[in-house]
């Protein structure tokens, strides 16, 4: 059993108790729901995005294009690094239902592992109901991103431990599943040794792309690198395809943009002004000396929020990582009526307006062309950032309920990692 994380030395207190008890009967939740997932969308029905992660193993191996359109049966194009075909070999190998169950456990199972090793154990069981839907919903389209929500968490965890390998290892297999974990490279700023670090995720990072060497020759893999970085960029500027005709690309605020005002300027002005306003609470907090571990806590989830927001790929599925990120935002906030409130409404509009539960006459003519799956996110990630920067009090869970369950540690910040 993955063992949930704990600051304080274990403790008889009865709600300690019941927080393990409830971390179990979660842990079960995760993986019985994997389990039923990958079978019912294996033998229910066939999900293409896993028959195409398939397939591009095969496709790697016999050196042919990862990045072609090879049958209409799966029409759809593979967008991912040539290690991220590699890595997907245990999962290809498989027949297709144990290879889809074993992928959906691999997904379900790290969340569980990332929220556990974050949060104490109340806040992580918090978390994890919380982001339980999302992570359904992403696993029933055999999507990648809760396994890339769950790689940033772990590596803001060895941050906390001071792992440094640890954590550019974990940022470099999210960045070569989709390159946007790159994002959770901005923990650094909160440890010393930055040098060093920056050492190690590139010597990381470099085996990560050289991986495939194992199974295709220098010159083919050259080739699948210059097919992805062309993909990557096809769709750099704004697109017809947001909040038209029922597809599932909504593009974070940019689509809002162009699907409420029609806006048709580039992504990357709205890209660069999110990336400066999420890194300045990290820029002033830095100059000031040190911050402690909620701070730190609540500012990897705004990273998981931003990675949404403002990613121009962001598809249905993609937002699964920015509710993991509101839901440990929840658990590690103070309570208060509106902030409730916000992440219920994000739970319905995002998670329950995109289900079947959706009319569909309202799904096609109001969900997807004004984008509402992004709306609820936008106040959210500004309360987010607004508590960071100081601008609005969030004191954490009372320290009077963490003391009784046992886990409350004495706020911990580093020193000034000039």
């Amino acid at each position: 059993m993955i063992a949930p994380h704990t600051d304080a030395e274990p403790g008889p207190a009865p709600t300690a108790a019941g927080s393990s008890r409830a971390l179990r009967w979660l842990l079960a939740l995760y993986v019985v729901t994997a389990v039923l997932v990958g079978l019912q969308r294996t033998l229910l029905s066939n999900e293409n995005n896993f028959l195409i992660f398939r397939a591009a193993f095969e496709h790697l191996v016999s050196g042919e294009n990862l990045y072609a359109a090879y049958s209409a049966r799966h029409a759809d194009l593979f967008k991912y690094s040539p290690t991220f075909a590699l890595l997907f070999a245990p999962f290809a190998v498989l027949p297709v239902v144990p290879g889809y169950v074993l992928w959906a456990l691999a997904c379900a199972l790290a969340v569980y592992a990332g929220l556990t090793r974050l949060l104490p154990a109340r806040q992580a069981a918090l978390a994890l109901a919380l982001a339980w839907l999302s992570v359904v919903g992403d696993l029933q389209r055999a999507q990648s991103n809760a396994l890339s929500a769950a790689l940033m968490i772990l590596a803001w965890v060895a941050y906390e431990r001071r792992r440094q390998w640890g954590a550019a290892a974990a940022i470099a297999a999210g960045a070569l599943i989709k390159i946007f974990p790159l994002a959770a490279v901005a923990g650094a700023l909160f440890h010393p040794r930055k040098a060093r670090f920056a050492a190690a995720f590139t010597v990381v990072l470099a085996l990560g792309v050289a991986l495939p060497l194992l199974v295709t020759p220098p010159g083919s893999l050259a080739m699948q690198y210059r097919a992805w970085w062309a993909i990557e960029t096809l769709d750099a500027g704004p697109t017809a395809r947001i909040g038209t005709g029922g597809a599932d690309l909504y593009a974070g605020v940019m689509g809002l943009f162009q699907a409420w005002f029609g806006v048709t300027w580039p992504y990357w002005p709205t890209q660069l002004a999110g990336t400066l306003l999420l890194l300045l609470p990290a820029v002033l907090h830095y100059r000031r000396g040190g911050v402690d571990r909620s701070f730190r806590v609540r500012f990897a989830a705004s990273i998981l929020v931003f990675c949404v927001l403002f990613n121009h790929q962001a598809e249905s599925p993609s937002y699964a990582i920015a509710m993991i990120g509101a839901a440990i935002w929840f658990a590690a906030s103070e309570r208060a009526g509106w902030r409730t409130a916000l992440v219920a409404v994000c739970i319905l509009i995002v998670n329950l307006g995109s289900s079947d539960l959706m009319p569909r006459p309202w799904y096609h003519q109001y969900y997807v062309p004004y984008l509402l799956k992004t709306v609820p996110l936008v106040p959210l990630w500004i309360a987010m950032q607004g508590e960071l920067l100081g601008l609005i009090a969030n004191r954490g869970p009372s320290e009077r309920a963490e003391a009784d369950e046992g886990e409350v540690a004495p706020a911990k910040s580093f020193p000034h990692p000039g």
